[in-house]
C-alpha cells in the first residue's frame, strides 16, 4: 500500500494495491472518519426535472465499511459531508467503492504511529491454487491470506473401463481442465498450484501443465477424494500447512485446531465469547487470538472498541493475532464461539 501523511497530520493519502491493503484499510477506519472521494450519484441537473448519474468529488463521514473479497473493491457507506453545492447532495447517504490503484484521502483528529506502521506493512501475502480430483470430480479453490474460496466444483461422466471412447474422454476433460487452471492462474496471480488426488490423474494433470508453465511452485499429494471433501483434506495436511504457513487463512486453521483439542481435554487454557476473551486480554493471558473482522468494524462503539482492545492487549503482549474474514473456511465455527476464541499462556479458571 502506498502511504503519504499530508503536513497538516490530520490526512493520509493512500493508495491500495492489493485486495489486503483494502481489507486493512477496513480494519483501521472508525466510525466518524472522514474520506475525500470521487463518487458516481444521481443528481438533478439545473432547470430540469431529469437526474444524471455524474461523477462527483465528496467528503464522506464514514458509518461502515464492507470488504468485498475477489472483487477488489472496498464499501464504504456514510453521509456527505461536502459536495458540490449545484447538486444539494450535502447531508445525503452515499456508498463509496474504492478499487484497487485508486488513490482517495482519509482524515481524523489523529493518526496513531501503530496504526501508520499498520498500513505501511500491509500488502499481499501470496494465493495458492488447489486442485481436488479423481475419476468422479473435481474442485478448485483459492486460498488468499483472507480466506479460501471455491472457484468451480463439478463432476466428471466419463465411460465404462471397457468403452474404447474412454481414454478420448478423460483426455478432452482434462485438457479442458489445465486450460482453465492456467487461467486461474493468470487472473488470481498464485504463486502456488496444489494438484491432489486419490489416483493418477493428479499425476497426468501435473505433467501436462509443468510442460506449460515453469514460474510456480507445483506441489502434488494424496488425498482420499476428488471435489471439495479432497480440497479440505489439503487444508489439514502438514506439508501444505508447511508451504502456506504465511496465509492467515491456513494459521487461523492451526489455531481453531489447536482450540478444540484443548476444549476436549483442558478447558481452563481456552478463552471464548467477546466478554470472556476480553477479561484473559486484561490479565495478559493470551497467547493465540481468532476474531472475525465484523466485530472489529461493528456499528455497535461497545462491541467495536471492547474488540479492538481485546487486540491491542494481545499484540502488546507478543500473542499471535489472526483476524478473519466471514468468507474464511473457519468463520462458522468461529462463529459459533461468539466470533472470538484464544489460547491462553495460563490456566485462568472460569470464574475469572
Amino acid at each position: 500500500m502506498k502511504l503519504e501523511v499530508e503536513k497538516n497530520k490530520e490526512q493520509i493519502k493512500i493508495i491500495p494495491e492489493s485486495e489486503e491493503d483494502l481489507w486493512n484499510l477496513m480494519l483501521i477506519l472508525k466510525k466518524g472518519d472522514y474520506i475525500y472521494t470521487r463518487v458516481l450519484r444521481d443528481v438533478s441537473m439545473k432547470n430540469s426535472k431529469k437526474k444524471e448519474r455524474k461523477p462527483i468529488d465528496i467528503k464522506l463521514k464514514v458509518e461502515n465499511a464492507e470488504f468485498q473479497p475477489l472483487t477488489g473493491k472496498l464499501r464504504i457507506f456514510g453521509v456527505i459531508e461536502e459536495g458540490p453545492e449545484q447538486f444539494g447532495v450535502k447531508g445525503k447517504h452515499q456508498s463509496a467503492y474504492i478499487s484497487l490503484g485508486q488513490e482517495i484521502i482519509i482524515e481524523r483528529d489523529e493518526w496513531d504511529e501503530k496504526t501508520l506502521n499498520k498500513l505501511r506493512s500491509s500488502g499481499p501475502k501470496g494465493k495458492a491454487l488447489i486442485v481436488a480430483i479423481d475419476y468422479d470430480e473435481y474442485a478448485i479453490s483459492l486460498i488468499t491470506s483472507l480466506g479460501v474460496y471455491n472457484l468451480e466444483n463439478s463432476s466428471f461422466y466419463f465411460s465404462g473401463k471397457d468403452d474404447p471412447n474412454r481414454e478420448n474422454e478423460i483426455e478432452s476433460a482434462i485438457n479442458d481442465l489445465v486450460n482453465r487452471i492456467i487461467g486461474y492462474l493468470s487472473k488470481e496471480r498464485a504463486n502456488v498450484l496444489i494438484i491432489a488426488g486419490p489416483g493418477n490423474l493428479k499425476e497426468i494433470l501435473y505433467e501436462k501443465i509443468k510442460k506449460l508453465i515453469n514460474n510456480i511452485k507445483i506441489i502434488v499429494d494424496n488425498v482420499s477424494n476428488g471435489g471439495i471433501a479432497g480440497i479440505n483434506e489439503v487444508l489439514r495436511r502438514d506439508t501444505i500447512i508447511e508451504v502456506l504457513r504465511e496465509f492467515s487463512s491456513i494459521k487461523a486453521q492451526e489455531i481453531l485446531n489447536e482450540f478444540m483439542m484443548f476444549a476436549a481435554k483442558d478447558k481452563e487454557l481456552i478463552a471464548y465469547t467477546l466478554n470472556e476473551v476480553y477479561n484473559a486480554s486484561k490479565l495478559n493471558a493470551i497467547s493465540k487470538l481468532l476474531i472475525l473482522d465484523k466485530l472489529i468494524y461493528s456499528i455497535d462503539d461497545k462491541e467495536r472498541s471492547i474488540a479492538q482492545e481485546i487486540i491491542e492487549n494481545a499484540e502488546k503482549n507478543k500473542a499471535d493475532v489472526v483476524i478473519v474474514t466471514e468468507d474464511s473456511i473457519v468463520s462458522p465455527t468461529l462463529t459459533n464461539f461468539g466470533g472470538v476464541l484464544a489460547i491462553l499462556r495460563y490456566k485462568l479458571p472460569k470464574e475469572v
